[in-house]
């Protein structure tokens, strides 16, 4: 045999093995694809999604659903779902900011009549009928799922919603293990018996039971609060989010599908995010809002007089604040790009921030009045 045709074999048999290396590369993304595709639950809700670089009005929200593996991490065997945490993203069209509205699970409001269209296990509401009521805001999620809590955030604010996410406490302790645990720094030692969490003043490293701990933490810090406990969830994405940003997931594949796995396992959306594809657009889309304009508030609330544990929406402040982002450009368009490692980095990332967002109701930096301080 030459040795040009036991170099041409060679050569055949080199391509042949790589191509080969190529196509089971690919089989095995497409199968861990469907398989975070899988991962994500959907629900059905009355909106109106616009494209996804239009106006977008996204609900958030964390259910403290004890089902499933829910139970052991939540305490107690409590049936049903709350929406412990509930947040409206606001984002005009150009994006060209954008507006992160808190809304007090205490607060007490007016809930229109509705019906559940959920096929989920985590509420339990499948089919339900609720008539309408005075109550707390979260008693919506409670009877109606999330399709009552999208009828009630519009009746009560006059915007349309375009898509909603709900995670569960799963997704969060699953996240913060997935990246090796998030730091946070407090200013006295917590010894909380109501959360389970103990750890002493200064910087801790937390895992993931110690994470939902800290997102739930309320009682035995500041006032009690369900309003101080917002400012320390919004401390805690803060730094969950530089977490992810420093782990170095790009150049870590096993180390990324783990937390893609995790992110999506405990997520619950409309149809039209039921992908990882979905919430990416909507991701990438939202990366256009420009650093330094994203507003961080709570509707503006007062003690409610029958029972000053809860609070109703002061006015016309919260009607001001809410006609305010009705009133926002909604054809405009962003746009956005990248190098394709950016994209993957920003695929992820996207994906959590969307997650995060929805397991705490809120995405921004907390402060030492509520008893948290710098990471060191």
């Amino acid at each position: 045999m030459s040795s040009w045709s036991l170099r041409k074999k060679l050569l055949v048999w080199g391509c042949s093995t790589l191509a080969l290396a190529i196509v089971l590369v690919a089989i095995g993304i497409g199968l861990a694809w469907r398989h975070l595709n899988g991962n994500i639950k959907t629900e059905g809700a009355s909106l109106k999604p616009s494209a996804m670089s239009g106006k977008q009005d996204i609900l958030f929200i964390g259910s403290d659903s004890r089902a499933g593996g829910n139970q052991s991490l939540g305490g107690g065997d409590v049936s049903g779902a709350r929406s412990d945490t509930t947040m409206v993203f606001d984002s005009p069209a150009d994006r060209s900011k954008a507006t992160e509205v808190s809304i007090p699970r205490d607060s007490m409001v007016q809930i229109p009549a509705c019906t559940s269209t959920s096929t989920s296990t985590s509420t339990g509401t499948s089919g339900t009928t609720v008539a309408a009521n005075f109550g707390m805001f979260n008693s919506a999620f409670s009877e109606g799922g999330a399709p009552c809590t999208v009828k009630t955030i519009e009746s009560l604010t006059g915007l349309t919603l375009t898509h909603y996410i709900a995670i569960d406490f799963e997704g969060v302790v699953g996240v913060v293990n997935a990246i090796g645990g998030v730091k946070v720094c407090v200013t006295q030692a917590i010894d909380d018996a109501d959360s389970g969490l103990n750890i002493p003043a200064g910087t801790t490293t937390l895992n993931g039971d110690q994470a939902l701990a800290f997102v739930r933490l309320r009682h035995s810090v500041g006032d009690g609060s369900d309003l101080e406990r917002i400012q320390r969830q919004q401390y805690f994405v803060d730094q969950l989010e530089r977490q992810v940003r420093a782990a170095g997931l790009i150049t870590d594949p096993l180390k990324l599908y783990k937390v893609l796995d995790a992110a999506t396992s405990s997520l619950t959306t409309d149809p039209g995010l039921g992908t990882v594809t979905d919430l990416y657009s909507l991701a990438q889309t939202l990366n256009g809002i420009p650093d330094g304009k994203t507003d961080y508030v709570t509707v503006p609330n007062e003690p409610y007089p029958a029972d000053t544990n809860r609070v109703v929406w002061t006015e016309p402040a919260a009607t001001n604040l809410w006609n305010g982002l009705i009133d926002e450009a909604a054809t405009a368009s962003a746009s956005a790009s990248s190098s394709a490692s950016a994209k993957a980095l920003d695929q992820l990332q996207g994906v959590l921030e969307l997650e995060l967002m929805a397991a705490t109701g809120t995405s921004s930096p907390g402060g030492a009045d509520v008893g948290t301080c710098p990471v060191s």
